[in-house]
């Protein structure tokens, strides 16, 4: 539904609440304390006051008490926002990405929709900084969460715009306590073209997180901690605004593909073999464990990693991120774009084809 067919219906239903309330209310009553109080209580929050069970308690006209909320939505400019699903926003912008040309058949962006996040915290206002979560989505080992960030301390405001946003640590911690730094944080200024909806001051940042215990969902936090003026040139850094600021989500269980081949590889003079593979919409990983011989640090074959698709069509363009020792190797690429796994017929790695065969 696109956004002015959805706010004639919203201004449809104000004016037929309006009408209900002519006929039902005499003129010459005014509106009593009571009921002015739950109108600022709705315009300052609507769905919150919804959610609170506010309006649930007049059940004599429920239908024109939810006009009534959604006018309320559309009065405040915030309709077209509201009516995002959970994983909407990701889907927008993923739909508007010149990769889903290249990932053809395979790209998929309605499965965002079941892959949404309740957002706990919307609004953190703190410290200078002002955090609005705005979406989340966990395919079972990655997840994202797309945060609005506005610098409200004019000082501060000014350093960013020169030197962008840092701080001292970010760490994400799951619901039993334990600290997952296995995360990626993108960050968009007001300066880019892509987000030119930004006002100045504000950023779009996107936190990453790989961890394959997102597969039973939960709850998670996101703490990060002073914000810090960093200069790229010699990497210096002084504290900028002190402060801590936490963001929670709490995101949905989610099946993985796991397989496990035992697929030997020789790679960089030394044989390794594929221990376990994991593909889900939005990323796949590997495992690798040394079988013998001299491994030489070096990441070249992280070039030749291809992801093979049903339609004939070759993907390579991931970001990969790679970690490892003497013994063991760990890979995790991301897609440009959620994929349909089932679309994804093998990889290929070191020259060697390994097909996507569920384990039976």
């Amino acid at each position: 539904m696109d956004g002015p067919v959805f706010d004639a219906m919203l201004k449809t239903a104000l004016e037929e609440a309006l009408r209900l309330d002519a006929e039902d209310t005499p003129k010459t009553v005014r509106p009593s304390a009571r009921h002015r109080r739950r109108m600022r209580q709705m315009s300052a929050d609507p769905w919150e006051y919804v959610r609170s069970g506010g309006v649930g308690k007049r059940r004599k006209h429920p239908a024109r008490y939810l006009a009534i909320v959604a006018a309320v939505v559309l009065l405040t400019g915030t309709a077209a926002g509201l009516a995002l699903r959970s994983g909407g926003r990701f889907q927008e912008m993923f739909n508007a990405s010149p990769w889903a040309e290249v990932y053809g058949e395979a790209a998929n962006t309605d499965q965002l929709l079941d892959m949404g996040g309740e957002l706990e915290t919307t609004v953190v206002n703190a410290n200078g900084l002002r955090f609005e979560m705005l979406d989340a989505v966990s395919d079972g080992q990655m997840a994202m969460i797309s945060v609005r960030l506005t610098v409200l301390d004019p000082a501060a405001q000014l350093q960013t715009a020169l030197h962008g946003v840092h701080f001292a640590d970010i760490c994400t911690v799951a619901e039993d306590g334990e600290e997952i730094y296995t995360y990626s944080l993108s960050v968009s200024s007001w300066k880019s073209e892509t987000y030119a909806d930004l006002k100045e001051g504000q950023f779009f940042m996107i936190f990453s997180i790989n961890d394959l215990a997102l597969e039973e969902g939960g709850r998670y936090e996101i703490r990060l901690k002073d914000l810090l003026l960093q200069n790229i040139q010699n990497g210096n850094q002084k504290l900028l605004l002190p402060g801590e600021w936490t963001l929670a989500v709490t995101l949905r269980p989610a099946k993985v593909l796991e397989l496990h081949p035992a697929h030997i590889l020789p790679l960089n003079g030394a044989d390794w073999t594929l221990e376990r593979l994991t593909v889900s919409p939005l990323a796949m990983t590997m495992d690798f464990r040394c079988l013998g011989g001299t491994w030489e640090y070096d990441w070249d074959f992280l070039d030749n990693i291809l992801v093979n698709l049903r339609d004939g069509r070759i993907i390579k363009d991931c970001t990969i991120g790679a970690s490892g020792s003497d013994s063991e190797i760990n890979l995790v690429m991301e897609f440009q774009m959620p994929v349909d796994v089932s679309q994804v017929q093998s990889v290929t790695v070191g020259g060697e084809e390994i097909p996507l065969k569920p384990e039976t």
